[in-house]
């Protein structure tokens, strides 16, 4: 009887393993989502407006970006009106 216990034991730990393996692929694609969505963003913004967004409010409101706050912290940095800002994504 104790072997079933440890095997029961064994296959859990497995089991969180491999759910744990797709949950970091899902933070990763959201993540590669985002600044996708981001750089998207920044060349449909400056091609209707003539110059980047000034800051991430401006980008995220005017573009439709969403994304969750608590998970991600999003760096945005302008250098001028005509100079690509530089954009990264860091997981919280």
């Amino acid at each position: 009887m104790p072997e079933t216990s440890e095997k029961s034991i064994g296959g859990n730990s497995a089991f969180f393993s491999g759910f744990e393996r797709l949950s970091d692929t899902a933070r990763r694609r959201q993540k590669e989502s985002l600044e996708n969505a981001l750089w998207r963003g920044v060349t449909q913004y400056y091609a209707l407006e003539g110059h980047y967004p000034e800051t991430l409010d401006d980008l995220t409101e005017n573009c439709g970006i969403q994304y969750d706050k608590k998970q991600f912290f999003i760096d945005y940095q302008i250098a001028g009106a005509n100079i690509l800002p530089d954009i990264t994504v860091i997981e919280r």
